[in-house]
């Protein structure tokens, strides 16, 4: 009679245990109520194209280790090639990932393209740039989780040839012009700005040898500038 009980604790112990390991698993593979979510819109360079182990290196994935999983949630909704501008094939507004990030429920936006936007092909120029811009921006302001928006700049492209152009025809000058613009665009929207280009315009070791896509040690230089600035916009709307 005594071992049958025993085995019956025992087996309920176990079956406890099961659920408590599953229960976590859950958690820990979508976000919860409680968790701040953070999604993290761009194109390659936040997709982590090039970066060595990309799961585990990609500024998204170093950020939500900075962050903990208790409190916080990133979400990686980078697309390679992906444009701001409308008129590219590539357009970010124009890929599936752009629709999931809107389902995502955000507590915060961190908002980084640009770089393909530099293409000879793309450019268009700083204003209907800012038209497409602003209008993506928007979509991401007009949800009814009401995140806080953060832009990002693209960061410097680093020239592979003496005509002015990084890899995959992206023109140096016009990342600059662009950085520029979402600059001006942020300051003017009251909008929180992570001015990438000029804290990586003198760190050409942080990208790889196409001189556009970070590295190892560029995504993790990214990723601690992002942590500085979701949470200093989440302590903000604490105190509010």
């Amino acid at each position: 009679m005594n071992q049958d009980k025993k085995r019956k604790r025992v087996a309920a112990l176990l079956l406890v245990a099961i659920v408590l390991v599953f229960w976590n698993l859950i958690q820990m593979l979508s976000p919860s109520e409680q968790q701040i979510r953070v999604v993290c819109v761009g194109d390659s360079i936040t997709y982590g194209t090039g970066v060595e182990n990309r799961e585990e290196n990609c500024y998204p994935v170093k950020l939500q280790e900075a962050l903990g999983t208790k409190q916080w949630r990133v979400g990686n909704f980078g697309v390679e090639g992906a444009t701001a501008q409308e008129a590219p094939d590539a357009s970010y507004r124009k890929q599936d990932r752009y629709q999931q990030s809107l389902e995502y429920d955000a507590d915060i936006v961190v908002l980084m393209l640009g770089t393909n936007d530099a293409k000879e092909e793309n450019w268009k120029g700083r204003e209907a740039f800012l038209a497409d811009y602003e209008t993506l921006v928007d979509s991401y302001r007009e949800l009814d989780s009401g995140p806080k928006v953060i832009l990002m700049t693209p960061p410097a492209a680093f020239l592979s040839d003496g005509n002015g152009e990084a890899s995959f025809g992206i023109q140096a000058g016009a990342v600059k012009e662009i950085a520029e613009a979402v600059k001006s665009f942020g300051e003017a929207e009251g909008l929180t700005v992570i001015d990438l280009y000029t804290l990586t315009e003198n760190h050409p070791e942080w990208f790889r040898e196409d001189g556009v896509h970070p590295n190892v040690e560029g995504a993790g230089q990214i990723a601690g500038y992002v942590y500085d600035a979701v949470t200093a916009v989440e302590a903000d709307s604490t105190e509010e």
